[in-house]
């Protein structure tokens, strides 16, 4: 519980760098908050500026041409005022040449006189009165400004605005009617687009403004997505190394937040797989050194069983999860038939090669029918050589001559006895002769030590061989068979035939075990005198 706990604080992002999305909020946010309140600020003193120049501009370019227009409006009326004086002075003077017409003689003096001075005046008053005229038409014809189009809007209070051309460069403006009195000419207020340059300009100005905008965005995007793709570009170039089978490859990627919690956990994570890959190497040998100890012990049991005449042969071997060299065997000879259980110190595919290389040295030499104490020497002389210190191997044979019915018995450092059930009294007997392990010592002790004892095989008795595993089975409980229970169960079953003999034995070793795995191999080979 401890471990996990501080894994997961591990994994958790450091109290000082805050979360990827909390950061970039915040960079964008403060960054466009910034960019907008400078934004904000030149466009409000742009836009105050540009409307007071604007509205500034536009009431002169208002006043100028309204007085122009006022101007010429008023030049109109005195050319018409001077024009009708002129035609009204111009019909007095017919009216008073008629009247002197009635009062002298058409042949006076006096009224030739008068025709004289009335037709010349008459005409300076035409000739003026066609100058103010051509002034008005003049006037007239050169409109300041002219309606583009027939259109006009209606405003409130009886104002009306039409779209013209102001003067000879033909403005863009306004004109606004507004009639005062039905006998007087309107009131006209000519007004020019000269906004229009200001809202350019302020059109120029926001576009200037969210280009900036954008530009600063894009440039705090940038240093916010390199602040968090560098780490995580060195993250995959790590993945990528790592992926290569590089399992002793450390993360480099630095950062805050995240970013440490994933390199952290990519550096577990690497280190696991490390162990998990060395481990599985190390299953992958270990299950083969099963397998080879498993075909190596294979290969220790003895194939078939041998047939003698008058006696019934047999052997039990039960596997322990745990590969061992522990075997046992059958030794034929030209004049008896020898029977052989071997326990190796040793455990897994080195105890296997030890006990195939000690059953492959027994059955040369025992194999050959001599002395049996020699040919247990001459095995142990060639098994020291070959060993390793601290590796031995015990041993119990029995040889049978079927003639004699006389087994001859010699121990080598083996812990369990031979069992000798006879039939006469159905008891049991233990031989345990003396000796040393084989390969503990290259002879002289060996040598010295052991000794081979005989004993008679009557009809009816059986001689049983057995190692210590059938002694150190243990139930489920942990509680462990020992000898005085084997022994029983030996001495109620041994007047079976040895097939039944073993498999009732199996079974209560089984029923005892209680489905518990075995300690080590157990062996278990058998003669029977019929």
């Amino acid at each position: 519980m401890p471990s996990r706990r501080r894994q997961r604080e591990e994994d958790a992002p450091a109290s000082h760098g805050a979360p990827l999305w909390v950061r970039f909020t915040l960079s964008m946010s403060l960054a466009l908050a910034v960019v907008m309140a400078i934004a904000g600020f030149l466009l409000n003193q742009a836009a105050r500026r540009v409307t007071e120049v604007g509205q500034e501009q536009a009431m002169v370019d208002t006043s100028l041409l309204s007085a122009r227009q006022f101007l010429d409006e008023v030049e109109r009326q005195k050319l018409r005022a001077e024009r009708e004086v002129l035609f009204e002075l111009e019909q007095q003077i017919g009216k008073d040449y008629a009247a002197s017409k009635r009062q002298y003689a058409d042949d006076s003096p006096v009224l030739k006189d008068l025709g004289g001075y009335q037709n010349a005046t008459r005409e300076a008053l035409r000739v003026a009165r066609q100058e103010r005229e051509r002034k008005i038409t003049a006037l007239a014809a050169d409109s300041y400004w002219k309606q583009v189009g027939e259109r006009t809007t209606e405003l409130p209070g009886g104002v009306k605005r039409a779209e013209v051309e102001i003067g000879p460069e033909k403005r863009a403006g306004h004109v606004y009617h507004y009639q005062t009195r039905s006998e007087n000419a309107p009131f006209v207020l000519l007004v020019p687009a000269s906004m229009q340059a200001a809202g350019d300009s302020m059109f120029g100005l926001i576009v200037a403004m969210t280009v900036a905008v954008i530009v600063v965005g894009a440039l705090v995007s940038l240093w916010v997505s390199g602040q968090v793709t560098q780490p995580i570009q060195q993250l995959v170039e790590d993945v990528r190394q790592i992926s290569t089978g590089d399992l002793n490859h450390h993360v480099h990627a630095r950062g805050s937040g995240e970013v440490a919690s994933l390199a952290r956990a990519l550096d577990r994570m690497t280190k696991s797989l490390s162990d998990a890959r060395e481990n599985e190497v190390e299953l992958q040998v270990r299950q083969r050194e099963v397998e080879v100890a498993a075909e190596v012990r294979e290969q220790l049991l003895p194939q078939v069983t041998p047939k003698v005449a008058g006696y019934d042969l047999g052997a039990l071997h039960m596997s322990a999860a745990g590969m061992g060299g522990d075997f046992h065997d059958f030794i034929e000879t030209a004049n008896g038939i020898g029977l052989l259980v071997c326990e190796v110190s040793g455990k897994g595919l080195p105890g296997a090669l030890v006990g195939a290389t000690a059953r492959s040295y027994l059955r040369a030499k025992l194999a050959a029918g001599g002395d049996v104490k020699e040919a247990l020497q001459d095995a142990n002389r060639q098994l020291a050589r070959d060993v390793r210190r601290g590796m031995a191997v015990t041993s119990l044979y029995a040889w049978v001559d079927p003639h004699s019915a006389i087994a001859t018995v010699a121990c080598a450092g083996h812990k369990a006895p031979l069992i000798r059930y006879t039939g006469a009294d159905k008891k049991v007997r233990l031989i345990h002769p003396e000796g040393i392990a084989l390969g503990f010592d290259k002879g002289p002790v060996f040598d010295r030590t052991l000794v081979a004892q005989q004993a008679p095989v009557e009809v009816g008795d059986r001689l049983v061989l057995v190692n210590t595993g059938a002694m150190s089975l243990t139930n489920a409980a942990g509680e462990e068979l020992g000898e005085k229970a084997l022994y029983g169960h030996i001495q109620r079953l041994g007047a079976l035939p040895t097939e039944q003999f073993l498999a009732k034995l199996r079974a209560a070793l089984e029923e005892f075990s209680q489905g518990a795995d075995l300690p080590r191999d157990i062996s278990i080979v058998t003669i029977r005198r019929a």
